[in-house]
Parts: C-alpha cells; sequence; structure tokens
C-alpha cells in the first residue's frame, strides 16, 4: 500500500502555498479539497462552501450538529477516495492537506460533535508522519490581511475579533498536536522563508 504522509498546521500557516510549490516544482502527489486541487470537481467544492459559510455558522440554532457534520462528511469521503486513486499512478510523493485532523479539532472546539462521524473519521487509514507548519496565531493573524478574510471556522464568538483569532488557533494547535500522538511528527517553523519552509518539508519526508 501506497505510503503517504499529511501536511498539517493552523489557519494561513502556509499550506496551500507549499502543496501548490510541490505539486507544480517537484512532481509530488496533492491531495486536498482547496479549489484549485479539485479539479472539474464542483460537488466538493459547493459542498465545503455551503458547510462554511451556511451549515456551520448556524450549527446549534438552525441546524444540529448532526447534519452540520453531514455535510462536510463526503468532503472528507473525497480525501479518502482521492488518496487511493492517487496511490495507485506514478509520481512523486503523496501528502494530503490535513487529513481530517484540522477539521475534527475546530468542530470540536466550536461545539459541533457527533461520536458517530468522528468514530468514521478517526478509522480511516492514517498517515505513516505528519509535519506540522507551526506558526504562532499572532503572526497568522496578521497574515490575514487588512480585509481579515477569516471565516467563522477559525476564530471564537460570532464576530472576528484579533483575542476571539488568537485564542483559538492556540487551542486549535494543542487538539491538533494531541491526535497525532501515535503518529511521527516532524515540526516545521511556519514563520520561515517559503524557500526554506518548502526545503524542510521535503527533507522531513525523505526522512520517512
Amino acid at each position: 500500500m501506497t505510503a503517504f504522509w499529511t501536511l498539517l498546521g493552523p489557519d494561513f500557516a502556509g499550506k496551500s502555498t507549499a502543496l501548490r510549490r510541490l505539486r507544480r516544482e517537484h512532481g509530488w502527489r496533492v491531495v486536498s479539497h482547496d479549489d484549485e486541487f479539485l479539479g472539474d470537481r464542483p460537488l466538493i467544492s459547493t459542498l465545503r462552501r455551503c458547510w462554511v459559510d451556511q451549515a456551520l455558522r448556524h450549527a446549534g440554532t438552525r441546524y444540529t450538529a448532526e447534519l452540520v457534520l453531514s455535510v462536510m462528511h463526503p468532503v472528507i469521503l473525497h480525501q479518502r477516495d482521492e488518496l487511493d486513486r492517487q496511490a495507485t499512478g506514478e509520481g512523486g510523493p503523496l501528502v494530503v492537506d490535513s487529513s481530517y485532523y484540522k477539521v475534527l479539532a475546530a468542530c470540536t472546539l466550536l461545539g459541533v460533535t457527533d461520536d458517530g462521524v468522528f468514530d468514521r473519521w478517526r478509522a480511516m487509514r492514517p498517515p505513516c508522519g505528519v509535519v506540522y507548519l507551526d506558526v504562532p496565531p499572532e503572526v497568522t493573524w496578521e497574515r490575514t490581511g487588512p480585509l481579515r478574510e477569516v471565516s467563522a471556522f477559525e476564530h471564537y464568538g460570532p464576530t472576528l475579533t484579533r483575542e476571539g483569532f488568537v485564542a483559538f488557533q492556540r487551542d486549535l494547535r494543542a487538539l491538533m498536536l494531541e491526535q497525532l500522538a501515535d503518529l511521527p511528527v516532524t515540526m516545521v517553523d511556519g514563520a520561515a522563508p517559503p524557500d526554506e519552509v518548502l526545503a524542510k518539508i521535503i527533507s522531513a519526508v525523505g526522512r520517512s
């Protein structure tokens, strides 16, 4: 069975940029539910947007946690299925964007939980290792830019504040790392220059 790795980190850690470069410049195989990696799969993009913009925003009021997670579940299943498809092909190392770890941790912090769904995610095949882009929340806050394009999935509270973002991202880091207790984890300074970050990711996977 083809080995794969997970690239994980907080919001605005630079995962998408690193994955883009790994695919374009180094020929790595990338599994992600970000639009640029989906190609002609509008179903997954639509589900993800509905989940963040509608389902999650109204969790606990208009929608139950079970319903909210049922919208995201197909996106996680897509990652699983795409991983299996790409594992049969040829190319460079195979890396998955966050797997289910970040979604599960963020949902837990926001009180959107369902043991049945979470157990199905946890039963999925684990990576042979995780590369974690570690960036302080104060730094990722600055990376959100002047427009503060932050979703309801990335901060505490009904409205965005610096305090709510920093506190959420700090707790998110702790919970994600807790999930990785039984896996080999390489910590990479995600605040370093992009070329240095990319080189460390490549080195970490090469040592695995």
